[in-house]
């Protein structure tokens, strides 16, 4: 029962979808579980993976930069996706890059008048293809990403365009902060499924000792807005250690059916040259189980 009520949320307006394609189709809100399982607010994300989230993440990438990130919720859910995608250098300070992803729903058993399944399972799914440019300057870099989606709910389709924008500054040696649309439609109309990020992160501690290993500490907040006037807030902290181990962790304060819950996630990275791989968790709320995110970005120098 629980599963059927939280598909129901997600999916509102999924099964007779708008045909318009100013904008994504109305399951491209299940990206939001996949965003559970980061652990820094998503304007903040970075890799190729992070352009999702903020088109200008990657502007810092020297090289040929490709990702693959993997997301599967429990059971409660059933819910399976990934993101993949690659990025260059263009003449500088121009970058550009290619995404594309797609996020199921598993198991929905198709019944008629008996409790008992039918043959075949009801399809469920969001996927989309995209492409993005960021151009970097100093301390500021900018991007765009323009995304084709298309959704499948049973024997219902629909399919959009997103344009979406994003920046990440740092003015000073410390301080990092980024703002990004996520899934707005191209004729920038409000649709429940466009998100509005913000974040800012602090270094409080940055430990570089002429011999020995060099170690930071990093504080953050984040805030997502969505067109309906939903807020929801994320804080976070996270720690590098000889600028190969990364932990993340946060805590997120969500919007839930009648009251505001908190849903802690935590990410392990580990660098080796060019490569990162990233492990991480996002613990759910209200007993729906969490989802897990293996993620892996290299970035050639």
């Amino acid at each position: 029962m629980r599963r059927v009520i939280l598909l129901s949320a997600l999916l509102s307006g999924a099964v007779a979808p708008s045909r318009l394609a100013a904008q994504a189709p109305p399951s491209a809100a299940l990206w939001r579980v996949a965003a559970s399982s980061l652990a820094l607010p998503p304007a903040l994300t970075a890799g190729v993976a992070g352009t999702f989230w903020n088109p200008g993440a990657l502007g810092q990438a020297r090289g040929l930069a490709v990702g693959a990130h993997v997301f599967h919720t429990s059971d409660v859910l059933g819910m399976s996706g990934v993101l993949l995608g690659g990025s260059l250098p263009l003449p500088k300070p121009v970058r550009a890059g290619v995404l594309l992803g797609r996020v199921d729903i598993r198991d929905l058993v198709r019944t008629t008048t008996s409790p008992d399944a039918n043959e075949g399972s009801i399809p469920v799914y969001t996927q989309f293809v995209g492409g993005n440019v960021v151009v970097s300057t100093g301390p500021l870099a900018a991007g765009v990403a323009l995304q084709l989606h298309e959704a499948r709910f049973d024997s219902e389709n629909a399919s959009g365009l997103t344009l979406d924008a994003g920046i990440r500054l740092r003015p000073v040696d410390r301080l990092l902060i980024a703002a990004s649309t996520h899934l707005l439609p191209i004729d920038f109309s409000a649709q429940p499924t466009t998100d509005y990020f913000a974040g800012v992160e602090y270094t409080a501690w940055d430990h570089r000792p002429a011999e020995g290993l060099a170690a930071q500490a990093h504080v953050r907040y984040g805030v997502a807005y969505q067109p309906d006037g939903t807020v929801e807030h994320l804080m976070g902290i996270g720690a590098e250690l000889a600028d190969q181990i990364v932990v993340d962790t946060g805590v997120a304060s969500e919007a839930g059916i009648g009251e505001r819950i908190w849903r802690p996630s935590v990410s392990l990275g580990l660098r080796f040259g060019g490569y990162t791989v990233a492990l991480a968790h996002g613990l759910g709320a209200n007993d729906v189980g969490g989802t897990f995110r293996v993620g892996i970005d290299i970035e050639f120098r």
